[in-house]
C-alpha cells in the first residue's frame, strides 16, 4: 500500500482483519515514516502476535515491489500522484486498486490506460459509494427492469456547507492537487450513473466555475484581512464586472454565544 493517509485506514483495517485469509498485506510506502508506525500500531491493537508490515520510504517504493513481491498495489497517495505509483506498479507486473479518482488530467488518464494495455495487468478504481445500499438497491431495480427502458438520465448532487466546504480546507481546493471537484468529487457521480445503467457514456462534456468558494463570496472580516482564497482562481469567480444577479452568499458558522442557526448574508440585485 502506498499512501498511508486517513482513506488509507479502511483499507488496513480491511486487509488486515476480514480478509487477511484472502490476501498478505506485504508492504506499507509513504513519505512519512511515522504514518507507517501508526498503520503498525493499529493493527498490533486490533490482532496481536501478528508481525508489523514492513515500512518504506516513498523513493523505495520500487524496491519494495521486487523485495516483498507485491502482486497488488493499493494506491491512497494524493490523487495527482496516483498515476505515478500506478503506471510504476504496472510496468513491475503489479494489478493495481486506487482510490478515486484515478487520477486528475486526460494526459495523465492516457499514460495510465496506454500502459495498461501495453502491460496486460489491471487497474481498479475504489469507488465506494457502490457499495451503500441506497445505491445497490437503485441499481438492481434498473437492472430489473423495474421502470422500463431508460432513454435520458438527470443526475443532481449537491453539497451541503459542511461537505462542501470541506474540500476547501484542505489540499482539494487547489486545482493542481486534486483537478477540483468536478474531478475529485463529480467522479462518483459519473460512475454511479454509468454502473447503475451498465453501460459507458461515448462523449463527456463539462463545463464549470468557482463563484461560492472565493474571496468576493466570503465574509467582509477575511475580505478585509487579505486572507487567500478558498480555491484555485477560475476566471467563472464573480466580481465586480459580474453579471446583475446573485453577487454572493455565505453563512457563518454557528459558535460560542451564536444561536444555533447560523446567520445568513445575500446580496441580491444591486439598486
Amino acid at each position: 500500500m502506498v499512501g498511508l493517509g486517513a482513506r488509507a485506514q479502511l483499507f488496513t483495517e480491511a486487509l488486515a482483519g476480514p480478509y487477511a485469509d484472502r490476501i498478505e498485506l506485504a508492504g506499507f510506502c509513504d513519505v512519512n515514516a511515522h504514518r507507517m508506525t501508526v498503520h503498525n500500531d493499529w493493527i498490533a491493537v486490533d490482532h496481536p502476535g501478528r508481525p508489523p508490515v514492513p515500512a518504506y520510504a516513498a523513493e523505495d517504493f520500487d524496491e519494495m515491489l521486487r523485495r516483498e513481491r507485491i502482486d497488488l498495489v493499493v494506491v491512497c497517495t494524493v490523487d495527482h500522484l496516483h498515476d505515478r505509483y500506478i503506471v510504476r506498479a504496472l510496468e513491475a507486473g503489479c494489478d493495481v486498486v486506487t482510490e478515486k479518482p484515478m487520477t486528475t488530467s486526460a494526459d495523465r488518464a492516457r499514460r495510465i490506460l496506454d500502459t495498461e494495455r501495453r502491460t496486460g495487468r489491471e487497474v481498479r478504481v475504489a469507488f465506494n459509494y457502490r457499495y451503500n445500499p441506497v445505491h445497490s438497491a437503485v441499481r438492481e431495480l434498473l437492472a430489473g427492469g423495474e421502470i422500463g427502458d431508460i432513454g435520458s438520465v438527470h443526475f443532481e448532487w449537491l453539497l451541503d456547507l459542511r461537505h462542501g466546504a470541506d474540500y476547501f480546507r484542505r489540499r482539494h481546493r487547489n486545482k493542481a492537487n486534486s483537478g477540483r471537484l468536478m474531478v475529485h468529487k463529480a467522479t462518483h457521480h459519473f460512475d454511479l450513473v454509468s454502473w447503475r445503467l451498465g453501460t459507458e457514456p461515448e462523449t463527456v462534456y463539462a463545463q464549470g466555475g468557482l463563484f461560492f468558494y472565493c474571496a468576493e463570496a466570503g465574509p467582509p472580516e477575511r475580505r478585509r484581512s487579505g486572507a487567500p482564497q478558498r480555491g484555485t482562481p477560475d476566471r467563472s469567480c464573480f466580481g465586480p464586472s459580474a453579471p446583475v444577479g446573485l453577487r454572493a452568499c455565505w453563512i457563518r458558522p454557528a459558535g460560542p454565544g451564536r444561536s444555533g442557526t447560523p446567520p445568513r448574508r445575500r446580496s441580491g440585485r444591486p439598486g
